[in-house]
C-alpha cells in the first residue's frame, strides 16, 4: 500500500549493497510513439463512464487554496503555472470518444493554456469570507472532459499583500500526490523562472498505454476467484440514522492528529509488523463496525500505482481503488485486527491488477458498491514556498460526497491532517462534527490500549447516534468472530 519513493529504494539498494547485492534493474518505461494520443488507464476508464453518466457535476473536482501572504508578483506566477503545464502532457490533455473507445487528446501548449483568472476581493466589507465562498463556487464549477485543460487557477486578491489562490483539478488529471508535485514545480518555476529544468524521463500517456499493453488476461480466473472469495462475507453498510438515498451533496469535517500523536502512531503500527496506514485502517474499519453493525465490514482504500521510478514526480491518477473486506471479532485484541487488514491489504494490492468493475462484479448477482473509503497519503503537501512570502494551504470544501462516508487523511508538517467526508442524504448535516469525533476517540483508543479487546476500545470511544439531536447512546455492540463455516 505504501508508494515506492525514492527514499524506500534507496534503504533497499543499501540493504542489499551491504550482502554485494544489486538491485534489480526493471526495463524503461516503453514510450508512445503518437504523442497526441493515448489510451485512457483502466481508473480513467472508469472515472470517465461515471462522468459521462452524471454529467456537469464537480463530484470528481479537487480543489485546494492556498493563503500568499506578503509580496506577489502575478505575472511570474501565471508564467510558473504556464512553465508547469508545458512540461506535463496531462496538464493539456481532453478526453473523447474515439472510434475505438475513450482517448486521451494531448494538445500542444499554446493550444491548451492554463485556464487562469484573478479577482479582487478588497472592496468586500469580509474580503476573506467573499474569498472563501468564491473558492467554493470555484470548486464546484465542473469541467467539460474533451476540452483541454481539466484544470485551473483563479487568484482572489484579499488587499495590497495578501490573497487566496485556488487551484482546482478534475480527478481525471490528478491525485493527493499530484496536487504536492503541482506545488513543487509551482515553486520552483516562480523562483527561478529561467532555469531549465531536465526533460521528465515518460508523461501519464505512457503509463497508460504501458497497463493498456500489459492487460491482465492471464491472471483473470486466479484474480476473480480471490475476489469472489474475499468479498464473500461483504454486505450492505446499514446506518442506524439514515435518512435516506445517497445524495451526493455533503460536507467535510476537519480532523488532525498531532506530531506527537503521529509518532507514537509509527511506533504502535511497528510494534504490530505494521505501518500507520493499516493502523488507521483498521480503527476505520472497526469504526464502521461500530456505526453500522456489520461484523465484516468493507470499504474501498486507495492504492498508489506509482511503483516505477519514471512515475514518481509525474502528475497524473496514478490512484486504483480497491475494496477491503475484513471480519471484526470483539474479543480479539486491536493489534492483532491490525495485522489481520495489513495481510488483507496486501493481498488486496496483489490481485489489484483486475479492474475495478470486474472486481465488482466479483461479488456475486449483484455488483459491488463502495458505500465507505479510505484514504492516507504518506507523502505531506506542502504549500508552495514563494520567496518574500508566507503560504499555507487547505482543502476547499465543494459540498459534494464521493462516498456515503469518506476518510482522507495525509501527512503534514505539524503531522496527520484530513477530513471525514459524508454524505447529507444519508447523515443529517449536524452529524459529521460527532461522527468524526467519535473516529479520533476510537482512535486515541486503540494507540492507548492496544492489546485490549475491540469490544472494550469500541465502548471506550463512546461512539454515538448519527441524526442530529439523537440521543447519546454507546457504539453498537461487535459480534463475537465466527469460525470459518459456521
Amino acid at each position: 500500500m505504501a508508494r515506492i519513493t525514492r527514499d524506500r529504494l534507496a534503504l533497499y539498494s543499501a540493504a542489499l549493497a551491504e550482502k554485494g547485492l544489486r538491485p534489480p534493474v526493471a526495463p524503461p518505461l516503453p514510450l508512445r510513439a503518437d504523442r497526441t494520443r493515448a489510451p485512457l488507464s483502466r481508473a480513467q476508464e472508469r472515472l470517465f463512464f461515471l462522468e459521462l453518466y452524471e454529467p456537469g457535476t464537480p463530484v470528481h473536482n479537487d480543489a485546494v487554496a492556498v493563503r500568499i501572504e506578503g509580496a506577489l508578483d502575478e505575472l511570474r506566477l501565471w508564467r510558473a503555472f504556464q512553465a508547469v503545464a508545458e512540461r506535463h502532457e496531462v496538464l493539456r490533455t481532453a478526453f473523447v470518444l474515439g472510434p475505438d473507445g475513450p482517448e486521451q487528446h494531448v494538445h500542444a501548449p499554446a493550444e491548451a493554456r492554463p485556464v487562469l483568472a484573478a479577482r479582487d476581493c478588497a472592496g468586500a466589507g469580509d474580503a476573506l469570507a467573499t474569498a472563501r465562498r468564491l473558492a467554493v463556487e470555484e470548486a464546484r464549477r465542473p469541467f467539460a472532459l474533451e476540452q483541454a485543460p481539466l484544470w485551473r487557477a483563479t487568484l482572489l486578491r484579499l488587499g495590497p499583500a495578501d490573497a487566496l489562490l485556488v487551484v482546482t483539478m478534475h480527478h481525471l488529471v490528478s491525485d493527493g500526490a499530484s496536487m504536492g508535485l503541482l506545488f513543487d514545480e509551482l515553486a520552483q518555476a516562480y523562483a527561478e523562472p529561467q532555469a531549465r529544468r531536465a526533460p521528465l524521463a515518460a508523461q501519464f500517456g505512457d503509463f497508460a498505454a504501458d497497463e493498456r499493453a500489459r492487460g491482465a488476461a492471464p491472471r483473470l480466473a486466479l484474480e476473480r476467484d480471490f475476489w469472489r472469495a474475499t468479498l464473500a462475507p461483504a454486505r450492505t453498510l446499514e446506518w442506524p440514522a439514515r435518512r435516506g438515498p445517497a445524495s451526493r451533496a455533503g460536507a467535510q469535517v476537519a480532523l488532525a492528529l498531532d506530531a506527537a500523536g503521529v509518532a507514537e502512531l509509527g511506533a504502535r503500527a511497528r510494534a504490530a509488523g505494521a505501518t500507520s496506514n493499516h493502523w488507521l485502517l483498521a480503527t476505520w474499519l472497526a469504526w464502521l463496525g461500530a456505526q453500522s453493525g456489520a461484523s465484516a465490514p468493507c470499504t474501498g482504500f486507495a492504492s498508489s500505482l506509482r511503483r516505477r521510478r519514471e512515475l514518481e514526480p509525474l502528475i497524473g491518477f496514478f490512484v486504483e481503488s480497491l475494496p477491503l473486506v475484513v471480519p471484526l471479532a470483539a474479543e480479539e485484541p486491536f493489534a492483532a485486527l491490525v495485522a489481520r487488514v495489513r495481510a488483507a491489504a496486501f493481498a488486496a494490492v496483489e490481485h489489484g491488477t483486475l479492474p475495478f468493475d470486474e472486481i465488482a462484479r466479483s461479488a456475486g448477482a449483484t455488483p459491488l458498491a463502495l458505500q465507505a473509503f479510505f484514504s492516507h497519503m504518506h507523502a505531506a503537501i506542502r504549500a508552495p514556498e514563494l520567496p518574500g512570502a508566507r503560504t499555507s494551504w487547505s482543502f476547499v470544501d465543494p459540498g459534494v460526497a464521493r462516498f456515503e462516508l469518506a476518510l482522507v487523511l495525509h501527512e503534514a508538517p505539524t503531522g496527520l491532517t484530513g477530513f471525514l467526508e459524508l454524505d447529507h442524504g444519508v447523515f443529517a448535516p449536524g452529524s459529521g462534527a460527532e461522527l468524526a469525533a467519535g473516529w479520533q476517540r476510537l482512535l486515541a483508543a486503540t494507540l492507548a490500549r492496544p492489546a485490549e479487546p475491540l469490544a472494550t476500545l469500541v465502548a471506550a470511544a463512546d461512539l454515538r447516534g448519527t441524526e442530529r439531536g439523537a440521543e447519546r447512546r454507546p457504539g453498537r455492540a461487535l459480534p463475537p468472530r465466527r469460525a470459518a463455516g459456521a
